[in-house]
């Protein structure tokens, strides 16, 4: 029988099984993590547990795709800069909305970008933001010329950005969204002197200023 996702049971299930994973994930390694330990730590039977998944596999991989699509469907914008003929928009990434999305789900993203036990997310994430820096740069810059080979930039500023969202968490956030996206921004704004860069990629308006915070 088809499971309907959006069933609000459906969604409760999955989320408490989400839940359990990040739970157990601050404590032990994926490997050691059973469908058992999953199930009851959710306070869920094995029997609903496989109703939704075929394996623990499937689970952990279902799960972390669906952070990461939430995610992203959260952050990626229309941007107003940069727009193509036909009427098709540019997606950009909104560091306001994606340092928000991370302060709210910290909790979350600190246990799967900061856990030595654990590098699947982190995996998962650098390469999805890959594929969306690579997407933006074929549409913006196509075959054009750039002074620093593509997969270079985009290794450097997903490590860089990634680096300094797990620093910020492991740091316990002592400095606010707002203003993490204000000094990103300027930093950024260093760095944008090519006009074939994939700084572009990121947006940081609207951003108050530092006196602001």
């Amino acid at each position: 029988m088809a499971v309907n996702k959006t069933d609000p049971r459906v969604v409760k299930t999955r989320n408490s099984l989400r839940k359990a994973l990040v739970y157990l994930m601050r404590r032990e390694k994926l490997e050691d993590i059973s469908v058992q330990k999953i199930t009851e730590t959710a306070n869920i039977t094995r029997g609903t547990f496989y109703l939704h998944y075929k394996d623990k596999h499937d689970f952990i991989e279902s799960a972390m795709h669906e952070i990461i699509n939430e995610f992203f469907s959260q952050v990626m914008v229309d941007s107003n800069d940069f727009r193509l003929a036909k009427g098709r928009t540019v997606q950009v990434f909104s560091l306001c909305k994606a340092f928000q999305c991370i302060g709210n789900d910290a909790d979350i993203f600190d246990v799967l970008l900061n856990n030595e036990k654990n590098n699947f997310f982190y995996e998962q994430l650098y390469n999805r933001l890959d594929n969306e820096m690579t997407r933006f740069s074929e549409q913006i810059y196509g075959n054009q010329q750039l002074e620093v080979p593509l997969n270079l930039q985009i290794a450097f500023v997903d490590s860089a950005f990634l680096g300094l969202v797990s620093r910020w968490l492991a740091d316990g956030m002592i400095y606010t969204p707002r203003y993490m996206t204000q000094s990103v921004a300027r930093m950024l704004e260093q760095y944008s002197s090519d006009s074939a860069s994939l700084v572009n990629f990121f947006d940081w308006e609207p951003a108050p200023s530092l006196k602001e915070m």
